[in-house]
């Protein structure tokens, strides 16, 4: 009998250090994993500020590039008023032409 509760003794002490032993290795996985989970998170969250930034800078980007392109339409539609204004003087000046020549015409014929 006294055999049978040192047995007994020396299972259920080997037993509890394996229960002790088993479980600080389970904290220890835990805290690997959720030390894994964190630095991941932490990566996404450095990565959501980088393209946040990137994002700003684009955005700032496209709108110097909107009012670069305002004064370039400003200007392309001045230079194409100018343009038609050259056009009707020219054509003002053909018309002119064409009435001089017709008084100029008549005239002669008067005169002859």
């Amino acid at each position: 009998l006294l055999t049978f509760f040192i047995f007994h003794w020396l299972i259920t002490g080997c037993q509890d250090r394996a229960r002790g032993e088993a479980s600080s290795l389970s904290s220890q996985i835990s805290d690997a994993l959720v030390d894994s989970v964190n630095l991941g998170v932490a990566e996404a969250f450095q990565s959501q500020k980088a393209i946040e930034e990137e994002a700003r800078g684009l955005h700032a980007q496209a709108r110097q590039f909107h009012k670069q392109t305002s004064q370039w339409m400003a200007s392309i539609r001045v230079f194409d008023d100018a343009l038609k204004e050259l056009g009707d003087f020219d054509n003002y000046v053909h018309t002119l032409e064409w009435d001089i020549q017709t008084v100029a015409d008549a005239l002669e014929r008067i005169i002859t």
